[in-house]
């Protein structure tokens, strides 16, 4: 019977071996990638050119994904015929004309399956929504390094050039690293019709303030790993290289050099409680953007965490919002988790009874890293020291139980800034 990307995330007893031999953790080429970027390419090609490279380099792209999320609804799929390759790989959901859209640009390690249930989201509400691929992902942790922040840098350029080029009007939503692209190519390229930018946990300083160190270490020779994990997860890396910590680092310092354009409305969403990006760099960077708009009061921040923490290092008047959670399991969370915010609950793979189960907070101790995954109860929250102290086992929170409320606020939002919108 042949093995499906469920059944490999459900193989506890492989872990130590997969971890160890990296069974998961290389490309099926080892060498540079070719990237298409080309401004002139239509964007259906484009979307061609990545799955057939995803196909060529993921070692598991052909293997069974019976994950139908909404996207893959949308795009026509079943479950029986879904594909690794058809779930990571960036696509595009078009509505019968070209007056609205929103390109999503995803984070380090991850892939475009992360928008599988934002994008319908959007979809619904009349946009066009497109995702890109940042070179190195979806194919194999190892392919992070044969990759330039330029790459990823070009890649971004192209969609949003493409985008600007295809719509009357876009918005463009940015993850963590991708929120960082976004921001340092619409400080100095802004189109006249992109109405606005949102930025999910934003990438603005590592929580981890040796960052920097991360390029010089990628140099030395067989010390190319920060984490050697089993990369179970079919759609995030697991493992991770010195060399995407390295890019990541330098797409963050890029950001000190710029401001987003004075008009330009902002959305922000993050957790005060953030292990991978410092929370608190990020307050001040939301604060130096606002000192500069033309419209202070379309820079909205929707904050998890305490709201008087946050408007003590805002400028006055700063529009807050904190998050109104009514799922089961808003009292079952300890905190928001960097990772968490763009999925809801009821995802079957990420979700309160999702498959998947983050416990890299436990890989140097293998014991607890298996007692995470199948503990019957862990408990839920960021992968902080304090949390990982528990007798029980701390889950990172992959799922947001504000999911809701979160994408109706960044509706409300999004709807605001587009011109003439009508409800479909």
């Amino acid at each position: 019977m042949t093995q499906t990307c469920l059944d490999v995330v459900q193989n506890w007893q492989q872990i130590p071996h997969t971890q160890q031999q990296g069974l998961y953790r290389f490309a099926h080429e080892q060498d540079p990638i070719i990237i298409p970027n080309n401004a002139d390419v239509p964007f259906r090609d484009y979307l061609a050119q990545t799955k057939s490279l995803i196909a060529n380099r993921n070692i598991r792209a052909r293997q069974p994904c019976p994950i139908l999320t909404p996207v893959a609804k949308e795009l026509g799929y079943n479950a029986e015929q879904l594909t690794v390759s058809d779930l990571i790989a960036p696509f595009e959901l078009k509505q019968n004309n070209q007056k609205r859209a929103i390109l999503l640009i995803h984070g380090l390690t991850d892939s475009p399956f992360t928008f599988h249930y934002l994008a319908k989201d959007l979809f619904q509400q009349g946009y066009s929504v497109r995702t890109l691929l940042l070179p190195g992902h979806a194919t194999a942790p190892s392919d992070l390094q044969y990759v330039t922040l330029k790459d990823w840098q070009d890649t971004v350029e192209y969609a949003i050039t493409r985008t600007a080029k295809d719509f009357e009007q876009f918005a463009i939503l940015g993850y963590s690293t991708g929120a960082a692209l976004a921001i340092a190519h619409v400080a100095q390229h802004a189109p006249s019709n992109l109405k606005g930018l949102a930025l999910i946990s934003p990438a603005s300083e590592p929580h981890n303030k040796h960052g920097w160190l991360a390029k010089w270490i990628a140099k030395i020779p067989f010390f190319n790993w920060v984490d050697k994990d089993a990369d179970l997860d079919f759609a995030k890396y697991e493992s991770f290289p010195w060399q995407a910590a390295a890019l990541a680092n330098d797409a963050m310092a890029e950001l000190k050099l710029h401001s987003l354009p004075a008009h330009l409305p902002l959305f922000s969403a993050f957790s005060e409680v953030d292990t991978t990006i410092d929370s608190i760099a990020n307050l001040a960077m939301l604060s130096r953007f606002n000192s500069v708009s033309k419209q202070p009061q379309t820079h909205i921040l929707y904050y998890y965490g305490n709201a008087n923490n946050a408007t003590a290092k805002l400028p006055k008047d700063y529009t807050l919002i904190t998050p109104q959670c009514t799922h089961h399991t808003c009292d079952k969370v300890i905190d928001m988790s960097h990772i968490g915010i763009l999925q809801p609950a009821s995802h079957p793979y990420y979700g309160w009874q999702g498959l998947y189960r983050s416990c890299s907070g436990y890989l140097s101790d293998i014991p607890k890293y298996l007692a995470c995954k199948q503990h019957p109860a862990p408990l839920l929250g960021e992968r902080t020291e304090q949390n990982t102290r528990h007798t029980a086992p701390l889950q990172r929170l992959t799922f947001n139980p504000a999911y809701d409320d979160f994408t109706r606020q960044l509706s409300t939002f999004l709807n605001s800034t587009m011109s003439n919108y009508v409800q479909p």
